[in-house]
């Protein structure tokens, strides 16, 4: 799949279960994790690419949901279990 971005719309998940702080600090993408960062169930994520057939996907979080595009608090993988497609919306610019 190519990036969510490219297509002009982002396409959005909400987590079905809680990531505590260490999990969030050993599966965050991105070189930072900021103290105190946890994912709750009902957070919503973007979603960045699919791998396989729908097998996994790398999202972005973000605290605040008017973030610059340059910006995201965590972006890791997720897997079908952890999250429910919630479907596409226009790209805010």
């Amino acid at each position: 799949m190519r990036d969510a971005a490219m297509e002009g719309a982002a396409v959005t998940a909400r987590l079905k279960r809680m990531l505590d702080e260490a999990e969030c600090r050993r599966r965050n993408a991105l070189s930072r994790t900021a103290p105190g960062l946890a994912l709750a169930p009902g957070d919503v994520v973007t979603v960045v690419e699919t791998f396989g057939a729908n097998e996994a996907f790398l999202v972005e979080f973000n605290k605040q949901a008017k973030a610059g595009a340059d910006a995201c608090d965590w972006m890791g993988v997720l897997y079908p279990t952890e999250i429910e497609m919630l479907g596409a919306s226009p790209q805010q610019t």
